[in-house]
């Protein structure tokens, strides 16, 4: 069929190359240096919920391939979006089926919005940890004990830490939010066309 799952292989082959690319940062030993770098375990929060957006767009991608693949193959004996669509527009007039149609969009926009919500709260966690990083670094300064190299050499290693956490927790909430936000493309993408087919269906019939 050719439009089985295509949807799909876009959105593992993205995915196939985020992982790719994280496999190396680890083999390099560059993500276990963001990890314990980050004394707030902000870093950690940031992961956990980026991979339960990634779970969450995973599932989100494999329904929108099979809600695709129902429209363009037109089984008429599956369940889908698309029969459950036909089906009530079957006596509605014009005026109706155009509430229908914004019912089907808003209807599948609802199952996907929450992974672009998951992108946004990323990039706030790492504004967070920025801030918290920041608020680490500057309060170990303290002016009047410069003569002190006891002092400065704790006062320094202040300043590293809190700006380990900001940099790190800026850092991976970027990242991670970038590559949330694609797969949510990715995903809005054949959400759009899913219901432009079921429009293009629903107008025939």
């Amino acid at each position: 069929m050719k439009y089985q799952y295509l949807l799909l292989l876009r959105y593992s082959l993205v995915n196939a190359v985020g992982i790719a690319f994280t496999l190396v940062i680890y083999s390099q030993g560059y993500l276990n240096k963001v990890i314990k770098g980050d004394v707030t375990n902000v870093v950690v929060l940031i992961i956990f919920l980026f991979l339960t957006g990634l779970i969450l767009a995973s599932m989100k991608a494999f329904w929108i391939s099979k809600e695709l693949n129902h429209a363009y193959s037109k089984q008429t004996s599956a369940k889908s979006l698309l029969n459950d669509f036909l089906k009530k527009a079957e006596k509605l007039d014009a005026s109706s089926r155009a509430n229908l149609v914004s019912s089907v969009k808003i209807n599948i926009s609802v199952k996907i919005n929450n992974i672009k919500f998951i992108a946004n709260i990323l990039v706030i966690l790492g504004l967070i940890g920025t801030v918290i990083g920041f608020i680490i670094a500057l309060s170990g300064v303290d002016g009047s004990v410069s003569s002190n190299p006891e002092e400065v050499g704790n006062m320094v290693a202040s300043l590293v830490k809190g700006m380990s956490v900001a940099l790190y927790t800026t850092l991976a909430g970027s990242i991670l939010s970038v590559w949330l936000n694609i797969c949510y493309q990715i995903l809005i993408n054949g959400a759009n066309r899913l219901t432009s087919r079921i429009i293009e269906v629903g107008e025939q019939s």
